[in-house]
């Protein structure tokens, strides 16, 4: 699986445990609510957005872990 699949799929895999949509957490995470439909059909995104896109990410699914947990 490429870093682009394994970033969408964890985009959506946090979209089903939070109850967001998914062009929600695009928005928050790539700029734009349009970005992972876009990633999906192939385009790509620039280093720059991805390096700060996986933080954030990880930070969201870390609190959505600790949501779950409490």
């Amino acid at each position: 699986m490429s870093h682009t699949e394994q970033l969408i799929a964890r985009i959506h895999a946090l979209a089903a445990k939070t109850g967001k949509a998914p062009s929600t957490l695009s928005a928050q995470l790539l700029g734009s609510g349009k970005r992972l439909s876009e990633l999906e059909a192939g385009r790509t995104i620039t280093l720059a957005i991805y390096e700060r896109a996986l933080p954030k990410l990880s930070e969201m699914e870390a609190a959505a872990h600790q949501s779950q947990a409490a």
